[in-house]
């Protein structure tokens, strides 16, 4: 007997190669003649050998499979699925994907109601002639998959956004749905003429360089010493190091970085000429023995200059006598009494059109800002208040009473014709402002702003390229007070944090009684002493952790394992599948702690806003858009509708990350720790310093101990910032 055959469209790619050996794991659904999906509760995955694969295996592709299945009963996201497993012994490719005009119908607003499903049904059925039937506005024909009145508004629609040549030109040129919709929102109809004319140019739309590479050299047939190749490699050379944090390289690190770029077969004449042709091009600047791509150069020069020129020319905003009444009012009416560094902060911001004022944490940095806002507000200067993240931007009007945003609401909303033509800014935990952030605030503002900028140098470097605050905080020439006196904290976690800070690791107790403590284990049983330590404390306690990914101690698994253990039976919130035709599982289930990892500002929600699931309402088939799903009491006291818009912003907060902790406090906190190339003196002085009362590492002891005592990662940031305030401030 034969073996059965059956029709497949490709959902995932598992592995292109798995173990080395070619070949491709898949998982498809099987489909009838007319495009539809047979069994919504069957899926398939193939195990293709290599040699009955001519090219590699792509979502949306259709293929003729012919094998025995082996079934099994399996269950994902809460519903129950029979998956079959099927080692083929001939494979036929009887459709590419059609994901860039899938992609296109479902997500571009001019086609709108279409969606992944209906968009796949016409794949499904049409294929290739898909494309002719919509050029020629086929609606009888479109009307066999679609209503009618929809076949007559997509006809319509494509009639004038349809490009149809440019879709089928990157689909038989193997680009990937992500980048080809980049190229095509980009460039429109000539995206084909601009591509071969320049195929490095996708390094611009954010392709990596294999991808950009591979493209180029084979698709294109472009040689290994073309000169767009090597011009290519000199921008991918720069902007790495740009992504990996540096706003300039020497030329040894720029050589290295070219010639992993080119491959085995780049020699010395090779990188020579690539940077020949990258010098010609302007690609770069050479200063001080560095290269600088030409982005970075102008924003960083920029920055320094205008901070050097409000540095330059100090003006104060109160005389002495009005400063010391207003600073007389404020301890008075606040109940507090500034200590010498504090009043020595404020006079300095006083005097002066730019001041940085840094602090280790619990050394009085906000009641220092409540101070300077009743300066501003006695000086009649309007005050912007800002910060990088949402959750540290609503932290300043918590704590101080004044209204904040995030730095990214502020150059959003901010109109130079409608702003006032003088203003005070303050720019909170700004350890965490990268260079692009610096330059769009500082430079762009008008010079008649004022600049405070607050934070601890010691905790976490800017996750983006470059370095603000590092630099400037020993600075010469820079107006600066370094508050140095603890006030909130004390005892034991104090002088830990102090210790991180300044380098040197000290040994700590193994009491998880105490107010911190160190549990030494083996990176494989980091989870489960993690869960015990949340299981004892669960609403009080907050899990911070160095990565995401981590099988031991990361975000994504600490929390999966987390509502095993502590929320196993809260009801779940569903939602309605359209291709599935029934209820599938979110991974959120009432009682559950959730984080938004977006600013949300019609819902008054930041990036790393924590709240708890309340409750869920029973899915219904296609919701609204503002259907509500459920309620979320989030930290601000207030309760939201769970909207389905809000919904791919969300996740699990039994752990979070302590970059999304960065100006929280939390009265409990549990870390673990492990090697890992994030892993340095600041995330752990960032973490420890969130706790209100215990700190509780768990995990290796070594690992922290070599963490704090190397050189924290901000120190091996390659950037120019301080020399460039030098020398601009040298020739004022």
């Amino acid at each position: 007997m034969s073996a059965p055959s059956r029709t497949l469209r490709v959902g995932t790619i598992r592995s292109q190669n798995p173990l080395g050996r070619g070949g491709a794991i898949f998982t498809g659904v099987e489909i009838d003649d007319n495009g539809n999906r047979i069994d919504a509760k069957a899926h398939v995955v193939v195990k293709a050998p290599h040699f009955l694969l001519q090219g590699s295996v792509e979502a949306g592709q259709l293929w003729r499979i012919t094998g025995v299945a082996e079934n099994n009963a399996i269950v994902v996201n809460g519903y129950r699925l029979i998956e079959s497993t099927i080692v083929p012994e001939t494979m036929e490719l009887l459709r590419p994907s059609g994901e860039h005009l899938v992609t296109l119908l479902a997500e571009c607003d001019a086609f709108k109601g279409i969606g992944f499903v209906k968009a796949r049904r016409l794949w499904d059925r049409f294929g290739e002639d898909l494309y002719a039937l919509l050029d020629a506005g086929a609606v009888n024909r479109l009307a066999e998959v679609l209503p009618a009145e929809m076949a007559a508004q997509l006809a319509d629609a494509w009639r004038r956004w349809g490009d149809t040549f440019t879709l089928q030109w990157l689909q038989n040129r193997g680009f990937t749905v992500a980048l080809g919709r980049k190229v095509l929102e980009y460039f429109g109809s000539r995206a084909a003429e601009k591509i071969e004319e320049d195929p490095y140019r996708l390094i611009s739309f954010a392709a990596d360089w294999k991808t950009t590479d591979t493209l180029a050299r084979h698709t294109f047939g472009l040689a290994e010493d073309d000169p767009r190749r090597l011009a290519g490699a000199v921008e991918e050379a720069l902007y790495g190091a740009f992504d990996a944090g540096h706003t300039c390289i020497s030329q040894t690190q720029f050589g290295e970085r070219l010639g992993r770029l080119l491959g085995a077969g780049c020699d010395s004449v090779l990188i020579a000429r690539a940077l020949q042709h990258g010098d010609a091009a302007g690609a770069f600047l050479h200063r001080s023995g560095q290269l600088h791509a030409l982005g970075p150069f102008v924003m960083e020069y920029g920055t320094a200059q205008a901070i050097a020129e409000r540095a330059a020319r100090p003006e104060a905003l109160l005389s002495r006598g009005e400063l010391a009444r207003v600073l007389d009012d404020y301890q008075r009416e606040s109940g507090l009494t500034l200590e010498s560094s504090q009043l020595d902060a404020l006079k300095v911001a006083n005097a002066n059109p730019v001041t940085v004022i840094t602090g280790g944490a619990g050394t009085g940095k906000t009641t220092v800002l409540k101070g300077w806002f009743a300066v501003c507000r006695a000086a009649g200067w309007p005050i912007f208040a800002m910060a990088l993240s949402g959750r540290a931007a609503r932290r300043i009007r918590e704590a101080t009473g004044q209204e904040a945003s995030t730095i990214a609401g502020f150059l959003k909303r901010f109109d130079p014709k409608e702003a006032p033509e003088r203003a005070v800014v303050v720019i909170d935990e700004a350890s965490m402002v990268d260079l692009p952030s610096a330059y769009r605030v500082i430079r762009h503002l008008p010079d008649t702003y004022r600049f405070v900028l607050v934070g601890d140098p010691n905790q976490l470097a800017p996750v983006g390229p470059g370095l603000l605050l590092h630099e400037l905080a020993h600075q010469v020439g820079i107006p600066r007070v370094e508050l140095q006196q603890v006030k909130r904290y004390s005892g034991a976690i104090a002088e830990a944090a102090n210790a991180i800070r300044s380098g040197h690791w000290t040994a700590l107790p193994d009491d998880p009684r105490e107010p911190i403590a160190f549990l030494p284990c083996r990176d494989e049983d980091i989870n489960e002493v993690v869960l015990d330590l949340l299981a004892d404390h669960p609403h009080d306690s907050q899990v911070l952790a160095a990565v995401r990914n981590a099988a031991a101690g990361g975000v994504k698994v600490l929390n999966h394992l987390s509502q095993k253990r502590l929320n196993a039976v809260g009801v779940e919130l569903l939602l309605w599948n359209e291709e599935f035709d029934q209820c599938q599982g979110t991974g959120l289930r009432v009682g559950d702690p959730v984080i938004c990892l977006a600013n949300d500002w019609d819902k008054n929600l930041q990036n790393g806003s924590l709240g708890t699931l309340l409750s869920v309402e029973a899915p219904i088939p296609n919701p609204a858009p503002g259907q509500v799903l459920g309620r979320i009491r989030w930290d601000d006291g207030e309760e939201r509708e769970l909207t389905p818009d809000l919904l791919p912003n969300l996740e699990l907060a039994y752990a979070i990350t302590i970059h999304k902790a960065q100006g929280s406090q939390f009265p409990r906190i549990i870390v673990p720790v492990r090697h890992s190339r994030l892993l340095d003196r600041t995330l752990l002085y960032t973490a420890i310093t969130r706790a209100q009362r215990q700190v509780i590492l768990v995990g290796d002891v070594g690992a922290a101990k070599a963490a704090v005592e190397a050189p924290p990662h901000a120190a091996l940031r390659q950037v120019a910032l301080g020399s460039m305030l030098v020398e601009i401030l040298e020739a004022m």
